[in-house]
């Protein structure tokens, strides 16, 4: 059977199929980043609207516990010591984000347990159980759900550091209760924000890749609910890690940025020279830098030194 013409004009040649095939390759690889980006981008303002909703918790628990500040964790007295009422229930050594989830009615955990030797409905020990909600988790990262290898950080050194000087002292905290009024600047201090964990002590090319429940300091969230300042003492100090190798500092983890929630409960995004970090040539992150913004009176002090 013969073609008419106009059947052979509806006919696409193979050319003109190269050439449109072309023309979309050419619109994907222009779209696709701009995607990632605009996701990239809407993540990061959930995380901002997340620490802003969570940091209510800080005014709240300061109006009803005295204006003190939230602690960063109790510290272990046994295993079922120190304990913490927080929505759902009580809870072995809650941290800073659990309390102040409670705060505002959020609970943190499907299934609190009391002691460190329990296990909860997944699995985990009550010690290092799994944030059930995923407001306490950046959706950045929303793998990182251990309460210890957390995602959000807490300036612990300066608003909250309620580890022992004396394991005898129960009560012996080493800079904690902090009182709201002591902080002289509470719209330029720095309460929680994004953190990397002790991978902030190596170059960029040897940090792991996070694993719950992990130890390795090398491996990115490890000890990230304790997020160090920018400028620490390793020598007569302390940080994150009780080794004193190592240091955790901020995740510029949204475009280059942290996102930073103040003691004033405002919440923005800030690179790490801003925060005051300091940045060795090999991309790991220093001891010397400034703590202007984590002091709570915008003075350039170390931890040790009284704000």
């Amino acid at each position: 059977m013969v073609q008419s013409d106009s059947e052979k004009q509806a006919a696409f040649s193979l050319i003109e199929l190269l050439v449109v095939v072309s023309v979309i390759g050419l619109l994907m690889s222009i779209l696709v980043p701009s995607l990632s980006k605009a996701r990239q981008q809407a993540r990061g303002v959930k995380c901002l609207a997340q620490l802003r909703v969570l940091g209510q918790g800080i005014t709240m628990y300061a109006m009803e516990n005295r204006d003190v500040l939230v602690p960063g964790r109790l510290p272990k007295i046994d295993d079922c010591h120190w304990q913490k009422d927080v929505a759902g229930g009580l809870k072995y050594r809650p941290t800073f984000l659990a309390v102040m989830g409670a705060q505002v009615g959020i609970p943190a955990f499907d299934d609190p347990k009391t002691c460190r030797t329990e296990t909860d409905m997944f699995g985990e020990p009550g010690d290092r159980q799994n944030y059930s909600n995923p407001i306490f988790v950046c959706p950045q990262v929303s793998s990182w759900t251990d309460e210890r290898n957390g995602s959000y950080g807490y300036n612990y050194q300066f608003l909250g550091n309620s580890r022992l000087r004396d394991s005898d002292d129960i009560e012996s905290f080493k800079n904690w209760p902090i009182v709201a009024t002591r902080i002289r600047s509470p719209s330029g201090t720095v309460a929680v924000a994004d953190c990397m964990g002790t991978a902030a002590s190596y170059p960029p090319g040897e940090r792991g890749v996070y694993v719950n429940n992990s130890r390795d300091e090398f491996r990115f969230g490890n000890e990230g609910f304790n997020l160090d300042p920018p400028r620490v003492d390793p020598e007569n100090g302390e940080m994150a890690s009780l080794s004193q190798r190592h240091r955790t500092a901020a995740d510029t983890r949204h475009r280059n940025r942290a996102n930073v929630l103040f003691v004033d409960t405002h919440a923005e995004a800030l690179t790490l020279k801003k925060l005051g970090y300091q940045t060795l040539p090999d991309g790991s992150i220093g001891f010397d830098g400034n703590n202007t913004l984590w002091s709570g009176n915008g003075r350039n002090v170390v931890w040790t030194e009284d704000p």
